[in-house]
């Protein structure tokens, strides 16, 4: 696996990647039509919170946060996904991207934290066998390994 691999796994699984299972590898395993090369978005930030400090500077407060947004799963493509969130949230572990560069390459790291199921109606359409605009929201994102 890369580097560069968005990485998922459950909490039981332990925190070395090499054990933990590639989304776009899980994904184009049920179906290669909708896969996370074009299909898989992300968002990230640092803190969740800002507060300005006396000096006017800010001061970033909390875990950072992340989440993954799939233009489009099949409905087996979803049920793979949702097998790491049985409930409304779950504690897993994940590679994802950041922010930050480093010589003008994207930084990826790994953490253990929590996963939140689409917190909104899923658009799923009689007819469509695939849902749209599937979110997975990570909190309280803590950094392991390195």
């Amino acid at each position: 696996m890369a580097v560069t691999d968005y990485l998922i796994a459950a909490k039981v699984t332990g925190a070395d990647p090499d054990d933990w299972t590639v989304v776009e590898t899980l994904l184009s395993g049920i179906s290669r039509d909708i896969s996370s090369d074009r299909a898989l978005g992300w968002e990230f930030q640092q803190f969740p919170k800002y507060v300005k400090m006396a000096d006017g500077q800010y001061k970033g407060l909390g875990f950072p946060t992340a989440a993954w947004i799939f233009k489009g799963l099949r409905v087996e493509q979803r049920e793979a996904m949702r097998d790491y969130v049985t409930g409304t949230s779950a504690e897993v572990y994940i590679r994802t991207p950041t922010n930050e560069t480093v010589d003008g390459v994207r930084v990826w790291k790994d953490y253990v934290c929590l996963v939140h199921w689409v917190q909104r109606s899923e658009i799923i359409q009689d007819g469509i066998d695939y849902a749209e605009m599937v979110e997975l929201r990570f909190t309280h994102l803590v950094e392991v390994g390195d």
